[in-house]
């Protein structure tokens, strides 16, 4: 007796004889459909699922493209219908008017005098520091300088710095608008005192920096534009009441 292992299904059996698996005689016992084997696809059946796969792939771009289209047309829609609206609020309600909330009543004088104690406050903070602005040496300020006479430099500076600006905010700490309601007594001159001393303190502030000391043909620049500015204030001032 000689025993083999189907090498389909691992059974092992007696090859006296032509003897065979008997997995292998049970499944050729079994009927089959006529034309097809085991391993075979029908191509109707393929064809049915590739239409099949098709129309799910053009459902899906057309519910795509009609909700983009649907928001794109609802948004703009709701836009136009915003933008008429604001239009037609704005007409109703006239030309834009100015804000007077920050202006001063026709018959108060404070303004003037604040006005005209910033502008000599100014032109005393610039006359004390004219010399020390100049006296500076231009350059960047080192803060992690070593060298002990470039250390006491930038210390110096900065202590100055922050004495100069200090000054500065303590002499706008009531503001800087001096300004009245528009077509009003003094509204014209009090506009241009309250320009004329805002561009001063501008120029003040950027004429003493932190981090560095500008060149000196700049800063001497910015003293003559800050006095000029001060003095324009000044003039207009002469002439209002005190």
């Amino acid at each position: 007796m000689a025993l083999v292992r189907c090498p389909t299904h691992g059974r092992v059996y007696d090859d006296a004889n032509g003897g065979k698996c008997p997995l292998c005689l049970q499944e050729a016992s079994m009927p089959r459909a006529p034309g097809r084997t085991k391993t075979e696809t029908n191509p109707a059946e393929l064809q049915s699922a590739g239409r099949m796969t098709l129309l799910v792939v053009l459902l899906v771009i057309v519910a795509i493209l009609g909700g983009v289209y649907y928001y794109t047309s609802t948004h703009t829609a709701e836009d136009r219908a915003q933008f008429v609206r604001d239009s037609l609020r704005a007409e109703a309600a006239g030309p834009a008017r100015p804000d007077t909330t920050r202006f001063a009543r026709a018959d108060d004088l404070s303004p003037i005098r604040r006005a005209r104690q910033l502008r000599n406050a100014l032109d005393g903070i610039l006359r004390a520091n004219r010399s020390t602005i100049l006296a500076q040496r231009e350059g960047a300020m080192d803060t992690a300088a070593t060298d002990r006479a470039e250390k006491r430099r930038v210390q110096q500076y900065l202590t100055f710095y922050t004495r100069f600006h200090g000054r500065l905010d303590a002499a706008t700490r009531g503001g800087a608008d001096f300004r009245y309601e528009p077509g009003v007594q003094y509204s014209l001159q009090m506009e241009n005192v309250t320009n004329q001393l805002q561009a001063a303190l501008s120029v003040m502030r950027d004429m003493v920096r932190q981090n560095e000391v500008k060149p000196r043909a700049e800063r001497q620049a910015d003293l003559r534009a800050a006095a000029g500015y001060i003095h324009a204030a000044g003039t207009v001032l002469t002439n209002l009441p005190r």
